[in-house]
């Protein structure tokens, strides 16, 4: 029982494709999971997958789609069996089949039939290696997705278009075929067709179309609309829906070793990874609300030349589909009696463990985030969260050494933090909130003009108004000197704004010094020197000194001794997130 309740976490769903008898019929088929949770599971899995699939062209898309409002880690086996004239094509020893090492593919048994283990080729993957290699010369697959020109005229397509499922029922697990696609029932036998052999009478559930469109590649483009074409519920809950992209694909569809052999930074992100000693594609992220995988499987052709007599081909893609939890991922590894090699585990550990929850962290909190430190620095509310690189060796730029700009919008600074923003890992990148493309408060409306500097011991030419002690810790933002603009400059969530990384102010640093917040102390805030995007006049800058004895650590300075501010200082990045109770995703 305790075993059965673990599988009861799985939404396993099948989708085959077959090529029957003697002919050029392409036919596609789906399979119905069966809901077998137990009553103590809160979470049910909300994926659905898709399989579109045109047997004239042999455009066969094979994705999930996420309709829930919590992310989940998906899985996608493909099986293959070909016999001709009664014969299947992969022979397993008879003395290892008895002895349980091996099994026997049976045409009626799906479960016996050999998965897709593809050999390395480039940074990609290539013809099948193992059993299945036998298929390598009739059955020639597209695997990932690359981009094309659209259908429609648009212009090159970087993600394709899909429609949204129409059956959004969490305990109906009924999947999204469409054109040739079936949908089977769970006991696995053929859907009924009689009504028209060659299987094109779309909205019949008998013949299990379950889904608009006619499986051609690129059938669904911007602005697409369509109905639910069955009648009944829970297919037709929803109404009209929206064509939508799938996520852009980051990499093509690789293997454990060569995902294993990437940066750090690189090894979370929109893309499959196939692991041969299973013959599992784990999705190289968390699916994300609203989100739909970029495509496992983009063609499949078949190759009739030379066979005599009859001749059947099929593929069957099982899709495991659980919750970000650990004893749902547990059940990944105890779901069959298989060999799951460590590799799995470890890339399965690193998606659900690259994005912290934001939310249940403190004010100067650290962590790491694709191999890079970051500090926590406050709650900006609705989900949206303030952070910093927790050292500030992450560029190295002067402030401002650009002609004709005066002010931090445009400058090197600025130019340095958005490029740096260009190379980070795309899985944080989707996180970023848009702020304001111009700041306030980090050009002329910000300058002070009396005479005074600098808190450096080193260059006594003037007093900074600070409140209480050390000095130059906290400003006096009553003295008069101040500006509005100056004293107003926060980074806020702007749907209009741009994604980027920037320099704090003068007043955010102000504001997340104290105790209880993000710089509770001078020392705290050591790693946060360099630059911030506030001037002090047309000529100087505001900065934060380093761990610097003679200059006083943590402190607040005005640079006095670089024209221009043309010096280069080591900087600190901050950027803000999305993270809507551990829901990655930024709704903008």
């Amino acid at each position: 029982m305790e075993q059965k309740r673990k599988l009861g976490v799985l939404l396993a769903i099948l989708s085959v494709l077959l090529l029957i008898s003697g002919t050029f019929a392409w036919f596609s088929f789906t399979q119905r999971a069966i809901n077998d949770r137990s009553g103590n599971i809160n979470f049910e899995e909300v994926g659905r997958l898709h399989d579109y699939f045109d047997r004239d062209s042999g455009n066969k898309d094979v994705f999930a789609e996420n309709f829930g409002d919590a992310p989940i880690l998906v899985r996608v086996k493909l099986l293959e069996y070909m016999e001709i004239n009664g014969e299947s094509l992969v022979q397993a020893d008879p003395q290892e089949v008895a002895e349980g090492n091996a099994v026997q593919p049976i045409k009626e048994d799906t479960g016996t039939w050999t998965p897709w283990t593809p050999g390395a080729s480039g940074n990609t993957v290539g013809q099948r290696v193992g059993p299945g290699a036998v298929f390598n010369a009739r059955a020639r697959w597209t695997v990932g997705w690359q981009p094309r020109a659209a259908t429609d005229g648009s212009g090159q397509l970087n993600a394709p278009y899909f429609m949204p499922t129409f059956n959004r029922a969490r305990d109906n697990h009924k999947t999204a075929a469409a054109g040739d696609g079936r949908d089977w029932t769970q006991s696995g036998e053929e859907a009924d067709t009689s009504a028209s052999p060659n299987g094109t009478n779309a909205g019949a559930d008998a013949t299990g179309v379950t889904h608009p469109g006619n499986g051609t590649d690129g059938y669904w483009t911007n602005g697409s609309t369509a109905t639910s074409i069955l009648g009944t519920p829970p297919d037709t809950e929803d109404g009209t829906h929206t064509a939508r992209q799938t996520v852009i694909q980051d990499q093509p569809v690789m293997l454990l070793s060569q995902w294993n052999a990437l940066p750090v930074r690189n090894r979370v992100g929109n893309f499959w990874v196939v692991d041969p000693q299973t013959g599992w594609a784990y999705w190289a992220n968390l699916l994300f609300p609203e989100e739909a995988t970029s495509f496992l499987l983009d063609q499949a052709n078949f190759s009739t030349s030379g066979i005599r007599g009859d001749y059947y081909y099929g593929i069957k893609a099982v899709a495991n589909m659980v919750a970000n939890t650990d004893g749902d991922v547990s059940a990944l590894w105890e779901e069959a009696p298989e060999n799951h090699s460590d590799l799995a585990k470890q890339l399965v550990d690193e998606v659900r463990n690259g994005l912290p929850i934001l939310g249940e962290m403190e004010p100067g909190q650290t962590f790491s985030m694709r191999g890079t430190q970051y500090r926590y620095l406050e709650d900006k509310g609705d989900g949206n969260h303030l952070v910093q690189t927790a050292n500030f060796h992450q560029i190295t730029t002067p402030w401002n050494i650009i002609l004709g700009v005066e002010g931090y919008n445009g400058s090197s600074l600025d130019g340095a933090a958005k490029n740096w923003y260009n190379n980070l890992p795309s899985v944080i990148q989707r996180q970023v909130q848009p702020v304001q493309k111009e700041f306030t408060g980090a050009g002329a409306d910000a300058y002070i003009f009396l005479n005074w500097f600098s808190n450096d011991a080193r260059w006594p030419s003037g007093v900074i108004p600070v409140v209480g002690t050390p000095r130059a810790f906290i400003l006096d933002f009553e003295h008069p000197a101040f500006t509005a603009a100056l004293k107003n400059d926060f980074a806020e969530v702007d749907p209009n704004g741009e994604k980027k990384a920037f320099a704090l102010s003068i007043a955010e640093v102000n504001k997340l010094s104290g105790p209880g917040k993000a710089f509770p102390t001078m020392n705290s805030r050591n790693m946060t020197g360099g630059w911030t995007r506030t001037p002090f006049n047309e000529t100087h800058s505001w900065m934060l000194s380093g761990p610097d004895a003679a200059a006083g650590s943590g402190t607040f300075n005005v640079v006095t001794h670089w024209t221009n501010a043309a010096g280069v200082f080591p900087q600190a990045l901050s950027m803000i997130l999305r993270d809507q109770d551990g829901a990655w995703t930024s709704s903008i």
